[in-house]
């Protein structure tokens, strides 16, 4: 169903169109919100929306341990199955709730304060806009590798689930990227994700922005000098340095030769099989075994890779409080 024929489905159940909307998003972008932000949608009168959706088992209500604010979370028999989506992971009552449900509420936080775009929402979804419409080979797109039980295996592609859309109104759509970080303030954590998705940055030009969003600024400054300077050619030397290390490493230990690594050896193994997990660098690992060639450089010294990385990185404040 189209986003409007979902809303259509959901004011079936007795909502509203505004309320419909609301469900719509969250059942989309995030699982769970709190009372603010459906106020913040034009839907004025909160306590009778609750109380509708939990009269309706369509939400069940947590309520932390610490603090006061109400925790919403969708009911997977309902509202996602009348959707036909993929039920959002659940969210575990406790004193953390809402330290572990920060993500998820700013998620929603930024999508409520962007609706004109037009979101990629599914995972196919986005595979299938940058293969098929973008003309971009799969093996560049950002994915990793989880492995399950009984030794099965699957890719995943784009697994932060973080927001992707479509600016309108011009004749090239800008194609937006959502980086929501969490509450560890983790400047490490967003350098991997520029990492993993530095090769479709580079195909994408100047036709992408990355936006920062955070509920502090204090990661801000910070995360665009870490974004322009994996834009930025000058760091392929030491990018090609820990490649041809992390080769090293897991031919190592792929031979089970943990005895002539040290501990750091092995903690830097583990780090690159996040790092460099993808089908692109699992192509260069290969070819490396194969004929002990590392990938060249892309370009000269403070060359951008991309046209302009200052003004392709934007930040998002979210002044929402949730507790």
């Amino acid at each position: 169903m189209t986003p409007a024929e979902s809303i259509t489905q959901l004011t079936h159940f007795g909502y509203s169109e505004r309320e419909a909307k609301f469900l719509y998003l969250v059942a989309t972008h995030s699982g769970v919100f709190v009372q603010s932000q459906y106020q913040a949608l034009g839907v004025r009168r909160g306590q009778k929306f609750a109380s509708k959706a939990l009269r309706n088992k369509d939400v069940r209500e947590h309520l932390p341990e610490r603090g006061h604010t109400k925790v919403y979370e969708l009911n997977g028999l309902s509202i996602y199955g009348a959707l036909g989506k993929e039920k959002l992971s659940a969210c575990k009552p406790g004193p953390d709730l809402l330290v572990k449900a920060a993500v998820k509420l700013l998620t929603l936080d930024f999508v409520l304060t962007h609706l004109q775009g037009h979101y990629l929402e599914k995972e196919t979804e986005k595979v299938s806009y940058f293969v098929e419409e973008q003309r971009i080979n799969k093996e560049t797109l950002p994915s990793r590798l989880f492995r399950g039980g009984v030794g099965g295996e699957s890719r995943r592609y784009f697994s932060e689930g973080f927001p992707i859309f479509l600016s309108t109104g011009s004749d090239e759509r800008l194609i937006n990227f959502a980086y929501i970080e969490d509450e560890t303030l983790s400047l490490n954590t967003f350098s991997t994700f520029v990492r993993r998705y530095r090769p479709l940055f580079c195909v994408l030009g100047g036709n992408f922005r990355l936006i920062f969003v955070s509920r502090s600024t204090r990661s801000f400054y910070f995360a665009q000098q870490i974004f322009v300077k994996q834009m930025s050619a000058v760091n392929n030397g030491a990018q090609t340095r820990n490649l041809a290390r992390f080769f090293w490493l897991r031919k190592m230990a792929e031979e089970k030769r943990f005895k002539e690594l040290a501990d750091q050896d092995v903690i830097d193994w583990q780090r690159g099989v996040k790092c460099y997990g993808d089908p692109h660098h699992e192509g260069q690992y290969q070819n490396w075994k194969q004929t002990g060639n590392l990938p060249e450089p892309e370009l000269g010294e403070d060359v951008p890779v991309v046209p302009d990385p200052v003004g392709q990185f934007e930040t998002f404040l979210s002044i929402r409080s949730f507790v």
